[in-house]
């Protein structure tokens, strides 16, 4: 089941606020992983939903029309490939693989499926804020972005 908080959702004021208008979906199949995600990103000041399955990921995409989606590759079906073709349209968030795979077909795989860029667990703060940050910087340049806010304040119940 995909969690979120309303506070999340909401975004904080000051110096921090254009990151809370920024939406982030976290999926991965470790309840643990997606806590920390999910902490870290939301103290950058961003909106974090999570989700531990490709169903899920496909079901908080299309309630919250996220930004940015951190998605793990391997997990149960539909897997991360599977999630990420899905998320292209109809306002495609930019997206941001995860695995633990060193294998170079999964990563060419990966890679033409347009993400932004792929992380290798295991993952370090650091790593995962930076891949953030670029993906909201052309998030901040999309025109499709406003679209994506307006439908994400206006979730489908």
């Amino acid at each position: 089941m995909w969690a979120t908080t309303l506070a999340s959702l909401a975004g904080t004021d000051g110096p921090r606020s254009r990151r809370g208008s920024i939406r982030v979906l976290v999926v991965d199949d470790s309840n643990e992983l997606t806590k920390i995600l999910a902490l870290w990103l939301e103290e950058e000041g961003y909106a974090v939903v999570t989700a531990t399955n490709g169903r899920e990921a496909l079901d908080a995409a299309s309630v919250y029309y996220p930004d940015i989606v951190l998605l793990d590759l391997i997990m149960p079906p539909p897997d991360g490939f599977a999630v990420c073709a899905a998320l292209r349209n109809p306002l495609p968030p930019q997206v941001i693989l995860m695995t633990g795979l060193s294998d170079n077909d999964h990563v060419r795989r990966a890679l033409d499926l347009g993400v932004v860029g792929l992380l290798r667990k295991p993952l370090s703060r650091e790593m995962v804020i930076d891949a953030i940050a670029i993906a909201a910087e052309r998030c901040q340049r999309d025109p499709l972005s406003k679209l994506r806010w307006h439908f994400g304040m206006h979730p489908r119940a």
